[in-house]
């Protein structure tokens, strides 16, 4: 039969062993760390990417990570802007 489209996990996990080559160039543990909490910000938001289906995976990977970013801000970080 035909090739079926990849799911947004699918495609998501793809784009992270892409994305692996770069992490691994790192050269302080905290650039690691930052590198490891960006790749599990795009991971966390998995589900609502997918709802909403959009065809730009970047748009959706971007989102997540800036999402999981201003959430672990310090509250009044967030309330001074």
């Amino acid at each position: 039969m035909g090739r079926t489209v990849p799911t947004y996990r699918q495609a998501l996990e793809e784009r992270m062993k892409r994305w692996e080559a770069f992490g691994r160039l790192l050269t302080t543990p905290e650039e690691k760390e930052a590198f490891a909490t960006l790749v599990q910000g795009a991971r966390r938001y998995v589900a609502q990417a997918t709802y909403v289906g959009s065809p730009d995976l970047l748009e959706s990977i971007l989102l997540s990570v800036l999402l999981d970013m201003a959430r672990r801000l310090p509250a009044e970080s967030r309330s001074a802007a």
